[in-house]
């Protein structure tokens, strides 16, 4: 399917409560390209039982619709037209509010971000045959259905041909039928591909090629493969120098298979596990599949020698972009980063894995979607920091959460801790010990978090363009990440839902208290110094006071010896 052909059609009831919060989602998920074109489409449902009232979290109110009903009975013209009249009516109404609809306008103002094209339309009659009619017309590629559609799942994967989603009640999205598999459904003779099959064979992922370098996610199913040294030497060059990526502390190639498929073959550093539990471990690795989690795609082992493949992530790590100071890592992408890595942090926390979270392990694509990698295989970091290499341990220090010399180490609070470190890199960049006067990292940034001081901490390369909002709350939920206490930080659900909170603004209209409480420390500071310099006036006069009293005493004394 092609990029410049995207269509994305929204299904909204428009009797209920707008999800703004995933429709932002729907946006920054899908990668759209530059070009592409959206469409909200409000439907007022054809008939309705009960006389309620439906207001949008922007202050519309629909009590004035929800009691108009499109009776099926047959009617006199002059009933019949009155009703069309009423219908068009209605349409207007309904549009002249979502023109004025603060969220839809958000919304809006996130697609010319995108620079994909965005609008609102409004029909009336019966949710599910106005959608797929509308997508039909439209010529959709993507429809996104309401949550309260979801019994009706099985009729749109039997009318439409396109890809399928549905909004959930967490405002996440849900895929019904991916993209690839809508274009074997075309294909397939009338005969729709049924998204259960996804789980059975090969894994869809709806951003399975990179926009840039066109780099394609491996379509394999849920088994790794052993490959042959003869295979990896000839896809690396004979492991050339050429091939070595530049990751600090790992030893990493890239490769290229016959088929053309970009590898890329990690050296693991633990050669003391056995050949028999190394391949158990890369055969349960192997199949996790999460658009947020770099694939292993199989092993090679031999004697000593243990080599894992994985798929390419074409672009890096987010460590070397933030090394780099590149410009390109602009705040809303370090924003849409910071969730999506979390929702891959969640996946593998699903899954019981740990111990992989640091900003080198966050692979990046050249759409800037990251993918969690070098997971797993019986050591975490907390383990490896007691018999790695004082190097490994001083580069490693700073995502250690203060527990883990103890015992009963929470390995999942212990990872949202390491996450907290990236949240706080991803805020400030990431700082060299020039930059922070010789001390740690976060030694460095707790003052500055403590007195609240959070502009001091901005990455100045993108300065001039964060947003207020997100950075007074991710620096909360990265403090908050970062406590000495376990208990006192998230799980890492909540901490996906709070990012999806931060990057979609949920909450923006109370944005006047959090700037205030934003600004509160240069207030304060400002305050304390006034108060200060007024003291110190007062002492001043006081002490002038004094000293003319002195001087008025002594010329007594001098007045009453004269005498």
């Amino acid at each position: 399917m092609s990029t410049n052909n995207q269509k994305v059609l929204i299904i909204q009831d428009a009797l209920k409560e707008l999800c703004a919060v995933s429709i932002r989602e729907v946006l920054r998920s899908l990668s759209l390209a530059p070009g592409a074109k959206v469409k909200l489409l409000g439907i007022i449902p054809a008939v309705r039982t009960a006389h309620r009232s439906y207001p949008l979290r922007c202050g519309l109110d629909l009590s004035q619709i929800s009691h108009w009903r499109f009776k099926s009975r047959l009617q006199s013209s002059a009933t019949i037209n009155k009703k069309k009249e009423d219908i068009k009516q209605q349409v207007q109404q309904m549009m002249d509010e979502y023109s004025r609809c603060s969220h839809i306008a958000r919304i809006w103002r996130q697609a010319e971000t995108q620079k994909v094209g965005f609008e609102v339309a409004v029909e009336a009659g019966s949710l599910k045959e106005v959608s797929v009619e509308y997508a039909k017309s439209y010529g959709a590629t993507h429809v996104i259905l309401p949550r309260n559609l979801k019994k009706n799942k099985k009729y749109f994967m039997d009318n439409l041909s396109c890809a399928i989603y549905r909004m959930k009640r967490d405002c996440s999205v849900e895929t019904v039928r991916g993209v690839e598999a809508a274009e074997v459904s075309v294909l397939s003779s009338g005969r729709h591909f049924k998204s259960e099959t996804c789980k059975q064979g090969e894994e869809i992922f709806e951003n399975s090629a990179c926009s840039v370098c066109m780099n394609r996610r491996p379509r394999i199913g849920g088994q790794t493969r052993e490959f042959t040294y003869a295979e990896l030497h000839l896809a690396t060059n004979g492991f050339s120098e050429e091939n070595l990526l530049a990751i600090p502390g790992k030893k990493i190639f890239r490769g290229q298979l016959n088929d053309l498929q970009q590898i890329m073959i990690r050296e693991h550093y633990l050669k003391t596990i056995k050949e028999k539990d190394f391949k158990t471990e890369v055969q349960i690795l192997g199949k996790f599949r999460h658009e947020n989690v770099a694939m292993l795609l199989g092993s090679f082992s031999k004697g000593r020698h243990r080599l894992l493949i994985y798929e390419f992530v074409c672009n890096g790590s987010l460590s070397k972009h933030l090394s780099d100071k590149s410009r390109e890592l602009t705040w809303d992408r370090r924003m849409n980063i910071a969730h999506a890595a979390a929702k891959g942090l969640e996946y593998l926390h699903g899954k019981q894995i740990y111990g992989s979270v640091r900003a080198s392990n966050i692979l990046i694509t050249h759409d800037y979607q990251p993918r969690l990698s070098y997971f797993g295989l019986s050591r975490s970091q907390y383990e490896d920091t007691y018999q790695s290499s004082e190097s490994r341990v001083l580069k490693t220090f700073d995502y250690l959460p203060p527990e883990y010399e103890g015992t009963g180490l929470d390995l999942s609070k212990a990872d949202v801790y390491s996450f907290g470190v990236v949240l706080l890199e991803l805020i400030t960049g990431r700082k060299t010990i020039e930059d922070t006067d010789g001390q740690s990292f976060l030694r460095w940034a707790r003052p500055s978090l403590r007195q609240k001081k959070y502009m001091e901490l901005i990455d100045p390369v993108v300065q001039e363009s964060v947003d207020l909002f997100q950075l007074y709350w991710m620096v909360r939920v990265a403090d908050k990440c970062l406590s000495w206490d376990p208990n006192s930080r998230p799980s890492i659900n909540k901490l996906v839902k709070d990012l999806a909170c931060i990057v979609n603004h949920c909450g923006a209209e109370d944005f006047s208290l959090t700037e205030s409480e934003l600004m509160a420390s240069t207030v304060r500071d400002r305050e304390k110094t006034g108060q200060r310099e007024k003291e110190g006036e007062k002492r001043k006069e006081e002490e002038e006071e004094e000293e003319e009293e002195e001087k008025k005493r002594e010329m007594g004394k001098v007045d009453d010896t004269i005498e």
